[in-house]
């Protein structure tokens, strides 16, 4: 039986990413006092007296005929699209000013569209408080229950009613292969996602910055569930001008310490700037696997046979040390060779995974050793004695020596494209550290 799935909605700023993130226990939401700061419907996997659940936070509702601009429209539709998804709905009011008319254009659509609906009445903090919470009897959507999202207070009691009816369920199962899409703003992460998942789980448009938080997404490809997460662009610290673009990119980092594989998504019409370069560098100091992707390849004009390469040699150029990774030219517009995304990713995911005999690697070490000897560095000749991978993802080497200062860089570059060139590792950065015997 699948994760039943709960979404929290309401107006603006009533306290809905709060309240999603007291109940998962952690900062996954934007929290900000500006209204309408949650965008993107964000998911989670958390658990109540045994019952774990998928809760759904999602930005203001804002009804038919006031919303006044791009993002509020699109904002109340990718919230309508969590309300259509969702098994049991956590509808979210503000205690401390009362009923309001959205909030009763709000209820009027929820009695209609047959879910079942928990009415919560957030910043009730003081015994005066509990008052108003009768108030909202008039919404038509049963008992309201009191609490305070920011303080803690009545949760554990509206939890006991969002999971009454919830049927037992056996822990949800893990994810096969974690994958972080990154890039500086408007690149096309998100219609990325949305092509790979086949829904608009991530809010799309041509304004930058759109994304604001991270979005996790499972996706089943060929019997294994790949878990998604498109993120917020990652901006230059310059240009972070609100409290709220800081938090997205905390929440960027975040989203790369704990993928497997990072999927780096650059513009090829204008490639690769510094900050391509800087996020190529987080990648790459992380560990992380990593593909290329240059999106939007429809719109280079007068393509040739050589263009890719050309795309491909000025990529290298400005970001010389991410030479080991797989990449491809597409455009998300079109959908054209998007289908090679998984294939790589998967590959990449494979190729971490891989360990290498420890008899087999000193052979390997001896045999590329006669070739080119340690030469005479720092007042000594380093000597190596043996070797052994210790660790994958990443894929990590360890060799034993006299004195790891008798090492200079370029022969420990030379053992490792050595590494690279016998077994692969495709995608990955191999570590090759040294150890004094």
């Amino acid at each position: 039986m699948p994760l039943r799935t709960v979404a929290i909605v309401g107006r603006p700023n009533v306290g809905k990413s709060t309240l999603f993130n007291r109940i998962v226990g952690e900062r996954r939401s934007v929290v900000h006092e500006t209204a309408g700061v949650t965008r993107d419907r964000i998911a989670e996997t958390t658990d109540w007296a045994g019952h774990p659940f998928i809760l759904l936070d999602t930005g203001g509702i804002i009804p038919f005929g006031e919303a006044d601009g791009q993002f509020d429209k699109l904002v109340t539709a990718v919230a309508q699209d969590a309300i259509a998804e969702a098994d049991l709905v956590i509808f979210l009011v503000d205690g401390k000013v009362g009923p309001m008319a959205w909030d009763e254009a709000i209820a009027r659509d929820l009695r209609r569209c047959g879910k079942p609906v928990v009415l919560a009445v957030n910043k009730v903090e003081k015994p005066a408080e509990e008052l108003n919470v009768h108030e909202f009897h008039g919404l038509g959507l049963g008992e309201p229950h009191g609490i305070s999202a920011l303080h803690g207070l009545g949760v554990g009691d509206l939890l006991d009613e969002v999971v009454r009816e919830f049927p037992a369920h056996e822990a949800d199962q893990p994810c096969d292969c974690r994958v972080a899409i990154l890039g500086r703003p408007n690149v096309g992460k998100s219609s990325l996602l949305n092509i790979l998942t086949g829904a608009d789980h991530a809010l799309v448009s041509e304004i930058p910055g759109t994304t604001r938080d991270s979005i996790h997404t499972d996706l089943k490809w060929h019997g294994r569930t790949i878990r998604l997460i498109d993120t917020a662009g990652l901006r230059r610290k310059a240009r972070v001008q609100e409290a709220i673009e800081v938090f997205s990119n905390m929440r960027t980092i975040r989203a790369l310490e704990q993928c497997d594989v990072a999927v780096l998504v650059v513009d090829a019409a204008t490639g690769a700037v510094a900050q391509d370069a800087k996020i190529a560098g987080l990648i790459h100091d992380a560990g992380k696997g990593v593909v290329v992707v240059f999106n939007k390849w429809d719109l280079i004009p007068d393509k040739q046979t050589h263009t890719h390469m050309e795309v491909w040699d000025r990529f290298q150029q400005a970001v010389p040390f991410l030479g080991y990774a797989p990449w491809f030219t597409g455009s998300a517009l079109t959908r054209q060779r998007t289908g090679k995304v998984m294939e790589m990713v998967w590959e990449v995911h494979e190729q971490r995974r891989k360990r290498v005999p420890t008899a087999e690697f000193n052979d390997f070490l001896q045999k590329i050793i006669r070739i080119q000897q340690p030469r005479a560095h720092r007042g000594g000749l380093g000597k190596i004695y043996f070797g052994t991978q210790a660790e994958k993802e990443p894929p990590t080497f360890i060799l034993s020596v006299n004195e790891p200062r008798f090492f200079a860089r370029n022969y420990l570059r030379y053992i490792n494209n050595q590494i690279r060139s016998e077994y692969g590792f495709t995608g990955n950065r191999i570590f090759v550290k040294l150890k004094q015997h």
